[in-house]
């Protein structure tokens, strides 16, 4: 059972939140950040699939909620077929393709839970309630709580086939993919806890300031611009969980070089945690798997 107070309690305002997030991102960067119709098409759809829950809800009638769901529905379908058309373009690879559009689905799925759950339930909203005088039923006002019953059956949905991650698990394009078979973050209960985070780019995997000779080896990186690099990848991550930077109780820190690099690196992160004042640890390690000088291992809070 689950006790609706506010949209942004619902599920799937959650995931349509996710989705948008994720939406923006791509439209801002790469080759269709130049293609301006499309990319104004991607934004307006998926932020209806976000607002049209939230107003359905709003409206504080079941009928209303179960009539804004099926618009919030369609704009999603029509996210999906322009998924389709980035993917014609060359906008997308097969793995940013696979990865947007199993989202989609499973968003799909629960607001199609959720409006065959409205078509059958008695329970009509925050403006009404039933009450039973001389055998008769009516309609009244009333300031309760919009709670909405939901069974657990009901509201369970297969995963489909493209999407591997479970439901309690994150991965977010706005962050450098995982390098195995492991999530960017994973929630249990309240707490929130990210893989080790590194400093590559999530546009293009690149690790900022780096340079290499023609065998592989270091020649010459800049930790100044690596932290600034993994501090943004953990705050992906972070708000793509539903936590935020703020949140962070414990943070983990791995250096390659800690006689050289320790002090820029303190001073950095004094300015990005002063207001935190999480846990720390710090370690120096004799590398990492890939040339990079330092990463996180990060627990924060979700509300």
């Amino acid at each position: 059972m689950a006790t609706v107070k506010s949209f942004i309690d619902l599920e799937i305002w959650k995931l349509s939140n996710e989705l948008e997030r994720e939406i923006y991102l791509q439209i801002n960067t790469g080759t269709l950040s130049k293609d301006f119709e499309l990319r104004n098409q991607m934004s307006r759809s998926s932020g209806s699939i976000m607002d049209n829950i939230a107003e359905g809800f709003g409206r504080g009638g079941r009928l209303e909620f179960k009539q804004f769901l099926t618009i919030s529905k369609g704009s999603l379908n029509e996210l999906q077929s322009q998924l389709i058309r980035c993917k014609n373009r060359g906008h997308f690879s097969q793995d940013v393709f696979d990865y947007l559009y199993s989202k989609s689905e499973i968003i799909g799925r629960k607001i199609g839970a959720l409006i065959q759950y409205l078509l059958k339930t008695d329970i009509n909203g925050p403006k009404y309630k039933f009450s039973n005088k001389n055998n008769e039923t009516h309609l009244q006002e009333d300031e309760v709580l919009y709670v909405i019953s939901l069974n657990e059956n009901e509201m369970s949905i297969p995963k489909p086939e493209t999407q591997n991650q479970k439901p309690e698990t994150i991965n977010t394009l706005a962050a450098a993919k995982p390098l195995g078979a492991y999530p960017h973050a994973r929630k249990v209960g309240n707490l929130l806890f990210l893989s080790g985070i590194g400093s590559r780019s999530a546009n293009d995997n690149s690790i900022p300031g780096l340079e290499l000779d023609s065998e592989g080896n270091i020649v010459n990186y800049d930790i100044e611009a690596e932290c600034h690099s993994v501090f943004a990848n953990v705050k992906a991550v972070l708000e793509a969980s539903g936590s935020s930077w703020d949140k962070i109780v414990d943070v983990t820190v791995f250096l390659t070089n800690m006689k050289k690099d320790f002090p820029l690196y303190n001073k950095i992160y004094g300015k990005y945690f002063k207001e935190v004042q999480a846990c720390r640890t710090t370690v120096e390690v004799k590398s990492l798997p890939t040339p990079i000088a330092i990463e996180l291992k990060v627990i924060a809070t979700i509300d």
